[in-house]
């Protein structure tokens, strides 16, 4: 049985990522760049959905983010009016600074909580074998949001979604003794 949600996240060279967003079976590739800092938007909008939660006051509870890469980009707009379910809308732009003539790449609602899993579940995996430090070196503009994951990661593990449990060992738990010692 495929996942409702697919996201995949990878740096493959300095300052250049690639992935893709699978929403049911419509999948996105995508290219973005240094230009902007990618992960710590998506990581922030998602982190507000649920810290201001204007669902709870029958207000659509909603957050903008864009993507850069070169000329082009990507904007997503993640909504909310309930808490279960997400509205995802990514639009590509051509020129970031022409937004009239976006193309709506994705437009679908799925579970605002399995979109949340598959994120940290790949932004997890990404500085598990990554390392953090390595992360920023690759990245070469910004380092790991970590608050913003740690946020949704405690989130989900509140919410019974996610189990902890400790990898042997990796370039993340390496970067801790760094720290410790």
């Amino acid at each position: 049985m495929q996942k409702e949600v697919q996201f995949k996240y990878n740096i493959i060279s300095q300052g250049l990522a690639q992935g893709e967003l699978t929403i049911r079976n419509h999948t996105v590739p995508f290219e973005i760049t240094n230009i902007s800092n990618p992960l710590f938007d998506l990581l922030k909008g998602m982190v507000s959905l649920i810290n201001e939660p204007s669902h709870l006051w029958d207000e659509q509870n909603i957050c903008w983010i864009d993507w850069y890469n070169d000329s082009s980009g990507y904007k997503w707009v993640l909504s909310t009016l309930d808490g279960k379910s997400l509205h995802i809308r990514l639009d590509y732009l051509e020129d970031i600074f022409n937004e009239a003539d976006a193309n709506t790449v994705i437009n679908s609602v799925c579970n605002f909580h399995h979109f949340y899993q598959e994120v940290v579940q790949e932004l997890d995996r990404l500085i598990k074998n990554m390392g953090l430090l390595n992360y920023e070196q690759l990245w070469q503009k910004d380092a790991f949001p970590l608050t913003y994951f740690l946020i949704l990661k405690k989130h989900l593990i509140e919410l019974g979604k996610w189990e902890a449990h400790l990898p042997e060992t990796t370039n993340f738990s390496d970067e801790l003794d760094i720290l410790q010692s």
